[in-house]
């Protein structure tokens, strides 16, 4: 696996307890960095907010891994290659010494400790104007918040970390807080955010509309269907649309369109391995998950996304979405038809159909398909449902959605898996060295 590299030696002491992103619960005190080290002038503090977003392009994180897990635990991919870890979570038969969730875990919360250190050395970080010294502030707020909802959709139960954590010792101290607390702590933190972090309209780094857009996925996963259409709306208001052509948004270089609100770059130097996973060996790729038929038939012939997302090298069927088998492209973290499809879903559930058809079919008509019309309210939250599968394949957001619509319960039961696979174990080597941490039933 190619794991994406830390930019400089600066970035290292950001986390805190290691060199490795997989050590940040176990890796011995003597290895820490003093957080009052890390930061100490306008360079190593710039640094420090890029080493934020170099955590997230681990290649067990948005690199890899975390993106791959959430389509290949669900109906949209399978596993085709040799990672037994990847087998076990195809099969939904995941344990708590799975190598690769216990990596997804540390990165997460590898990601979250970096921006604990900048938030924490802001307040003496004098050598900052005022705009800029909030500006990172508001970076850190968003990514903490999106750390800890992206755990908290994979894991339930999560620890809420909102200090540095500077020793194997403090690591060791953490426990799990309930769902109720993580998404209050994230909804602040988000809060936060859009108090610092200014009205530019960035992409590749997070910005006013990222920490809306984020909100509203919030707000959907806590099934705060009002709240969760007034900050789509609030996204709305900020002149994001649609590219025409769906292919445009997946270049080989990551071009900028109107449709991004937050993605994040790889490079030559920084790759990813998505394409590079799903490729066939002929192409150059190692074919270490492809499509299921399930998801290919759920797509009309007409759709246009079918054609790009999902092709044929002599007898393989590969996920095609991600083209750079190098793994320049860059990676969607949230797009504006994502929050086209959490509006349509929170009118749908606010029973007012009509308005929730119409967002709906803009995502159809882009991608060349047949409008759908009003019925009944449960069938147009199923036809949401199926347009965010449709849209959002391998994007990693299929699974979780299975998880907080009920599907995951009777697609694990068709199977013959335990219903207790539809949250992922804490890692049992975590759990060894923070005895705080309990385990998810099932494991």
């Amino acid at each position: 696996m190619r794991i994406r590299q830390w930019a400089s030696g600066a970035l290292l002491a950001l986390a805190a307890v290691g060199c490795s992103a997989d050590d940040i619960l176990t890796t011995p005190p003597t290895t820490a960095v003093a957080a009052t080290t890390a930061i100490t002038d306008p360079v190593s503090a710039a640094a420090a907010v890029a080493g934020m977003y170099d955590a997230l392009g681990s290649g067990r994180y948005y690199g890899t891994d975390f993106v791959i897990f959430g389509d290949l635990s669900s109906d949209n991919t399978s596993h085709s290659g040799t990672f037994s870890t990847y087998r076990n979570a195809d099969q939904n038969a995941l344990l708590a010494d799975n190598t690769t969730t216990a990596g997804i875990w540390r990165q997460i919360y590898t990601g979250i400790n970096t921006a604990n250190n900048v938030l924490a050395r802001m307040p003496d970080a004098t050598y900052l104007t005022t705009a800029l010294r909030d500006q990172y502030k508001g970076e850190a707020y968003f990514l903490r918040a999106l750390g800890h909802h992206n755990a908290t959709k994979l894991w339930g139960a999560v620890p809420v970390v909102t200090q540095p954590t500077t020793s194997a010792e403090e690591a060791g101290q953490v426990a799990r807080a309930d769902t109720a607390t993580v998404y209050r702590q994230i909804l602040a933190d988000l809060d936060s955010a859009e108090k610092y972090i200014g009205s530019g309209k960035r992409t590749t780094t997070a910005s006013l509309g990222a920490v809306r857009a984020l909100r509203a996925r919030v707000k959907l996963y806590r099934a705060d269907w009002a709240g969760a259409l007034a900050a789509a709306q609030s996204v709305d208001a900020m002149g994001y649309t649609l590219v025409p052509t769906y292919s445009d948004l997946f270049s080989l270089t990551g071009s900028a369109t109107a449709e991004d609100i937050f993605r994040l770059r790889f490079s030559d130097t920084d790759q990813n391995s998505e394409s590079y996973y799903y490729f066939p060996k002929t192409l150059g790729g190692r074919y270490e998950v492809a499509p299921t038929t399930d998801l290919r038939s759920a797509y009309a012939a007409t759709d246009t996304r079918l054609a790009w997302n999902i092709q044929t090298s002599g007898t393989r069927v590969y996920g095609a979405k991600f083209r750079s088998v190098s793994g320049t492209e860059h990676m969607h973290v949230i797009r504006y038809a994502e929050v086209v499809l959490i509006e349509a879903e929170a009118l749908a559930r606010l029973n007012r159909l009509a308005e929730a058809v119409v967002q709906l079919n803009k995502v159809r008509t882009r991608a060349g398909v047949a409008p759908v019309a009003a019925t009944t309210q449960q069938a147009v939250i199923d036809a949401i449902i199926l347009e965010r599968r449709l849209e959002l394949a391998f994007e990693g957001d299929r699974w979780p959605d299975m998880v907080r619509t009920g599907l995951a319960t009777s697609f694990l039961a068709a199977k013959g898996a335990k219903t207790t696979q539809a949250l992922y174990p804490v890692p049992q080597r975590d759990r060894d060295v923070a005895p705080g941490l309990t385990q998810n039933a099932g494991y």
